[in-house]
């Protein structure tokens, strides 16, 4: 006979609020114990980490820890959900611990204002039981995979693009992250070069929220070793089984995750596309001081539509125009592209500086330009 002094596992609150979880046959008291006694590392706190975050915290995960080293930006709130207007200028991880705090007070939620990197990683993934990678950058993604295979975490991974999202589960044991992807490809656009539906993170981040409170309730977990494939323009879905390589330079042999060395996460060079030479770049401060001059020509290489949306000004040359444009350009002018966010601008630059033209592209594009009017107060709009 049970004594009525024996303390309850949940609070008559924590019963409550869990009560649809335990209804649940495949998670009951014991799924929700074990997520309640459960440490999460969720790095990332933007498109992919605001929907991961808030069903992570509303499931009752009994510790969270949030890194992100940004700040919220108005391009965010297309997608960012856990942000409002009100935390423009905040810092992204501190500002999702105290949303999160008031969504679910009976939880543990740290917040690391910081980019994810080996400095801090290490002792990071030691600490917790599931990391969730929420990042937008293969740099970051090869780092998360071999702190995990050398401390054997599972992690789970998701990315978006556009209309497209990927997410999977690797578990101790099982294929890697480089036995996907081997090497780190170099020709990836990201969100602020070619755009992403704002559902989409959406989307993908519960997913991964999905599959993290299975695993951690105990559950099966399909995509455990597995590649799910998600289109939702037409709204397809494919799941690939991964297979582990013998040579993978992580988890394979002769290397292994123990052999994780600093100079291969160089936080500063993983970040620069290898092509990319800075001194063919110029900041938006020094864009507004050279743009009125006579000198000058400004260049937008945007498409057709991007040009008649918005644009600042200056002769409109598709990059893909730019070739037969180049018979019309003087020598004696520098030419300052800019685009969306830099990426086309500095290809640009490089077929022109190649054709002997003095070129510069605005760093970040449009997007970091109208961040810094808006920082220095240069429109109302």
């Amino acid at each position: 006979m049970t004594s009525s002094e024996t303390p309850s596992l949940f609070s008559a609150n924590e019963w409550l609020r869990y009560t649809r979880h335990i209804q649940l046959p495949q998670i009951g008291v014991g799924g929700q114990t074990r997520l309640q006694q459960s440490r999460v590392l969720v790095i990332g706190c933007g498109g992919l980490g605001s929907p991961v975050l808030l069903y992570l915290a509303a499931a009752g995960v009994g510790q969270l820890t949030a890194v992100d080293g940004d700040v919220v930006e108005l391009t965010n709130l297309q997608r960012q959900i856990i942000y409002t207007e009100e935390d423009l200028g905040r810092l992204k991880a501190t500002t999702a611990q105290q949303r999160l705090s008031s969504l679910n007070s009976a939880i543990e939620i740290e917040a690391i204002d910081q980019p994810f990197s080996i400095d801090i990683g290490e002792a990071l993934v030691k600490a917790h039981d599931l990391i969730i990678d929420c990042t937008d950058n293969f740099a970051t993604r090869y780092l998360i995979n071999d702190l995990c295979v050398q401390w054997g975490k599972p992690w789970v991974f998701a990315s978006v693009y556009q209309f497209s999202g990927q997410c999977a589960l690797f578990v101790p044991g099982g294929a890697c992250f480089r036995c996907l992807f081997a090497e780190m490809p170099s020709d990836v656009p990201d969100c602020n070069a070619g755009g992403v539906l704002g559902v989409l993170p959406g989307l993908v981040g519960a997913f991964q929220a999905n599959e993290a409170i299975k695993y951690l309730a105990g559950l099966i977990t399909p995509l455990s070793n597995c590649l799910l494939l998600i289109e939702a323009l037409d709204l397809e879905f494919r799941r690939i089984q991964l297979q582990s390589d013998p040579q993978c330079a992580t988890c394979g042999s002769p290397r292994t995750g123990e052999h994780l060395s600093r100079a291969d996460h160089s936080s500063n060079d993983n970040e620069v596309s290898a092509g990319m030479d800075i001194l063919w770049q110029i900041s938006s401060a020094q864009f507004d001081r050279e743009r009125d001059s006579q000198a000058n020509l400004i260049l937008d290489v945007r498409s057709k539509d991007e040009r008649k949306a918005f644009h600042i000004g200056g002769d409109h040359v598709t990059l893909e125009e730019l070739p037969e444009a180049l018979l019309h350009f003087s020598h004696d002018t520098t030419i300052i592209c800019y685009c969306q966010s830099g990426v086309r601008s500095l290809e640009a630059v490089q077929q022109l500086r190649s054709a002997g033209f003095t070129a510069h592209s605005l760093t970040g594009g449009l997007a970091q330009w109208l961040h810094h009017k808006q920082k220095t107060g240069g429109f109302n709009d």
